[in-house]
């Protein structure tokens, strides 16, 4: 895995969004003071692998959220392979789950990387698979977080196999053992489904049964020769009696048609009898339906002339309606007009007043403008004699001081004399008498202003008073034409000539007039009405009646059309050619009576089923006696197949024949089976001595697999290559940790554990545990750069490469010439195509890096700047 880019925000000291460009990067440091962040590059990139911090438990990795934002976002780009991923894991600072997005880049666009990469538990999984570590092998040798530098090298021994296996995939031998013993369950299990089959499927299948099938195979050939030639006899002598057998239903079919034609004449019979009783009784019903309907039709046509006549004189009850709505508008009319004219009476009286108010308005306006006048002229008058106080005053204040001769300050000539300046008393006199005239003038301008307000409001009196009489006045007129025009109106359509009267004169009650027509015209109406229902009822009665002798005449002819459907002459025709000549067919020809003669009809109906059921019985008799031939041919059949079916069972030729072909069938069914069944006993055999081969090579698979998953066994072969890998990490870092420690130190593996020997003390032995933190630093850093060179060449398969090493703190704990040994180690690391990453504050370290990553720590939040 070698990361490409990192995006972090909201992440502990990163509140705002910052991001590292990692690609083409190989050596590098991130540098910053202390609490500026940088170790919070590293747990950003665990936290968007594996959803973990090394430095807090995973229940507590919401505390990384920045202080007051809502959520943080950490988005890491990596490269696995020739492939590019990209994860964003983010988290609320308040309730709520984690959220996490796995996606590949595929021709240049990121789609989702599978089935569940955006839920957290699938995720993960993917994740671990795409890296090939878990978050603990990750952080002691890919990330090495502070204070988990050593922790490979000093550790737990089991712990330390178990990252070693995650590092060089040794679980590969465990898959393969695991697959090995599966491969054997496998093909055990079908071993057994081999036996099992042999046991149950094959039993009975042997050389013995083969020849038995063979022997029953051909006498079972010889039984169906012989019951094919039977069926061939036994079928011509049934086909000698079919030919007679069809004479014989020929004559039977011909007696069922005679028989049910006669059946149909009888009924006719029985139906024309009916109709006979019935037309007597139609006959006089229809006789007085005429009579009724001829009397109801006098009756409503004197109706109807009544009414219409009414209708004529004084027009339809619309029109009634309409002319009672203008009689009941006459008295209305009267009433308006009297209303409008007593209206403008009122107003007539009441002008005098109005006019008077007018002009005693006017009257007002003109002594408010004289007092207007007045005022104006007494604020003008106190105004000059304030000026000239004011006047005086200021001249006084000017020669305050000269005396009479001196030069005058405004024109210069020499002063006649010193005027002198007005008390006091004077100039607020002049003031007071200004103030008196302003206020008299207000006082006069208000009263002005309400003289002219009352002259309009009594000018404008006038002139609505003006528009009311002339409205009223065209009320009056108009209401006048009106009312004259409805007299006019009501005269035309209700007077009649009155009594001593030349002219027509307007009823004294139009309204009383107008109801008494309508409610007569509503009589002569109801009476018209009244008329139609009977006129109606009957006509129906008539048609009833017409209805039922035609009715009957109908069904006389559905009689008689059926008697004519019979084809008797016809079915005389048939029995006679069925029957052959002995046969005695009597007289069934003749023309029909018409249907309206019922009881001619009757009589012809019933000689027609007397002679017809006649026929019928002859027909029968002639029938039984050609049946009784087919017994001598049964006898015939039955000494044909004596011996391969019993004949005494079958009641006809058709059954014996039908027994013949079954046995026939049997013989067929038994002889195609038994021949079957040897072929299956023929393969079968040979299927068994396959499937006996098979099952002896499975059980000498199932050995070889259980041998191999019991040497693949991980207490066996993973262990024996942990060790070894240990022991090479340990010659490895042995050298790095000589050259680091200038000659003094190397490092051994014994006993499932690290010792450091003392070259400059006597090549003393003892535990990495006893060194000081520096010496500890130098160790560690030696055998994770011989793990980061060795991995490859260690693990079992290709999935294990380190191709990058983060590694935080410890460098201050070096003096200059051991600084430079690291240095120019992680140079030629970085140099082998590895992305090498340091962590540092140490400033003599960053500067020999090629590219520094700087962490610049702020109140807002710190803020990450590449150099290089």
């Amino acid at each position: 895995m070698r990361p490409v880019s990192l995006r972090m925000k909201g992440f502990t000291a990163f509140r705002d969004e910052q991001a590292i460009d990692f690609d083409g990067l190989d050596l590098f440091a991130i540098v910053g003071p202390t609490g500026s962040g940088k170790s919070s590059v590293l747990d950003a990139i665990t936290y968007a692998l594996f959803g973990v911090v090394d430095r807090v438990d995973k229940k507590s990795v919401r505390q990384m959220v920045s202080q007051g934002q809502p959520r943080m976002a950490v988005t890491l780009e990596f490269e696995v392979g020739e492939a590019r991923y990209r994860v964003t894991r983010s988290m609320p600072s308040g309730g709520g789950g984690s959220k996490v997005q796995v996606e590949l880049r595929e021709d240049g666009d990121w789609r989702q990387a599978g089935e569940g990469s955006d839920r957290v538990k699938d995720a993960d999984a993917m994740l671990r698979g795409l890296v090939g570590l878990d978050f603990e092998a990750f952080t002691r040798s890919v990330l090495l977080p502070q204070g988990k530098f050593a922790e490979f090298m000093t550790g737990d021994a089991a712990e330390r196999r178990d990252i070693l296996t995650e590092l060089l995939d040794l679980g590969y031998f465990e898959r393969m053992a695991r697959h090995a013993r599966a491969l054997a369950r496998d093909d055990y299990a079908r071993a057994g489904a081999k036996q099992e089959l042999i046991g149950t499927q094959y039993l009975g299948v042997t050389p013995e049964a083969l020849e038995d099938a063979r022997r029953r195979a051909a006498a079972a050939v010889e039984r169906e020769r012989g019951l094919a030639a039977a069926e061939d006899a036994v079928r011509k002598v049934h086909d000698r009696w079919e030919r007679s057998a069809a004479e014989v239903d020929a004559i039977r079919s011909c007696a069922a048609d005679v028989r049910d034609g006669a059946g149909r004449a009888r009924g006719a019979a029985v139906t024309l009898a009916d109709v006979a009783a019935g037309m007597a009784e139609a006959s006089s019903r229809l006789e007085a339906g005429r009579a009724d309907v001829q009397a109801a039709v006098e009756e409503h046509e004197l109706a109807a002339k009544s009414r219409a006549e009414a209708e004529a004189a004084w027009g339809g009850a619309a029109d009634l309606a309409a002319l009672r709505v203008r009689a009941e508008g006459l008295a209305a009319a009267e009433r308006s007009l009297e209303e409008v004219r007593a209206e403008l009476e009122r107003t007539e009286a009441a002008r005098p007043g109005l006019e008077a108010v007018g002009e005693a308005a006017r009257s007002g306006v003109a002594r408010a403008e004289e007092a207007m006048a007045e005022a104006e002229e007494a604020v003008e008058a106190a105004e000059r004699a304030r000026e000239e106080v004011l006047h005086a005053d200021r001249v006084a204040a000017v020669v305050a001081g000269l005396s009479v001769g001196d030069p005058c300050p405004v024109c210069g000539e020499p002063l006649r004399e010193v005027p002198a300046g007005p008390a006091a008393a004077r100039l607020k006199a002049a003031e007071r008498e200004l103030a008196v005239a302003r206020t008299g003038r207000e006082r006069a301008g208000r009263g002005l202003e309400e003289a002219r307000e009352a002259t309009r409001k009594a000018e404008s009196a006038l002139a609505e008073d003006d528009r009311e009489r002339d409205r009223l006045n065209r009320g009056a007129r108009e209401a006048d034409t009106s009312l004259a025009a409805l007299r006019k109106e009501l005269t035309a359509a209700l007077g009649g000539p009155a009594r001593g009267a030349r002219r027509a004169a307007l009823p004294d009650d139009p309204v009383a007039e107008v109801v008494r027509r309508e409610e007569a015209l509503g009589g002569l109406v109801d009476a018209e009405r009244a008329s139609e229902p009977r006129l109606r009822q009957a006509e129906e009665r008539l048609r009833a009646a017409e209805g039922s002798r035609e009715s009957l005449l109908a069904g006389a002819a559905t009689e008689r059309a059926r008697l004519e459907t019979l084809g008797a002459e016809a079915l005389a025709g048939r029995a006679a050619a069925a029957a052959g000549p002995g046969l005695p067919v009597p007289e069934v020809a003749g023309e029909l009576p018409p249907a309206d003669d019922p009881k001619a009809l009757l009589e012809a109906a019933g000689a027609l089923a007397d002679a017809l059921e006649g026929l019928a019985v002859a027909l029968s008799s002639a029938a039984d006696a050609r049946a009784a031939a087919e017994g001598e041919l049964l006898e015939e059949a039955a000494g044909l197949v004596d011996g391969l079916v019993d004949a005494s069972a079958a009641g006809s030729l058709a059954e014996l024949l039908q027994a013949v072909a079954a046995e026939a069938k049997v013989a067929v069914e038994a002889r195609v089976q038994v021949e079957q069944e040897t072929e299956h006993l023929e393969r079968d055999l040979g299927r068994l001595g396959e499937i006996q081969a098979e099952l002896r090579a499975l059980r000498a698979r199932v050995e070889v697999y259980q041998a191999l998953g019991r040497e693949l066994q991980a207490d066996r072969l993973i262990s024996f290559l942990q060790g070894e890998a240990l022991r090479l990490l340990a010659v490895a870092g042995s050298a790095r940790l000589s050259e680091l420690s200038g000659g003094r130190y190397e490092l051994v593996y014994r006993e499932d554990r690290f010792e450091v020997v003392d070259r400059w003390n006597g090549d003393e032995a003892r535990s990495v545990r006893t060194l000081s933190g520096g010496e500890t630093f130098l160790a560690s850093l030696a055998l994770a750069l011989a793990l980061a060179e060795q991995v490859r060449t260690l693990a079992v398969t290709d999935r294990a490469s380190l191709d990058s090493l983060f590694l935080d703190e410890g460098f201050g704990a070096l003096d200059p010439e051991a600084l430079e040994v690291v240095v120019e180690a992680l140079e030629q690391l970085g140099g082998d195509g590895r992305m090498v990453g340091v962590i540092t504050h140490v400033r003599e370290l960053a500067d020999r890096m090629p590219v520094r990553i700087e962490v610049q720590k702020s109140p807002r939040g710190s803020r990450l700047l590449r150099v290089g």
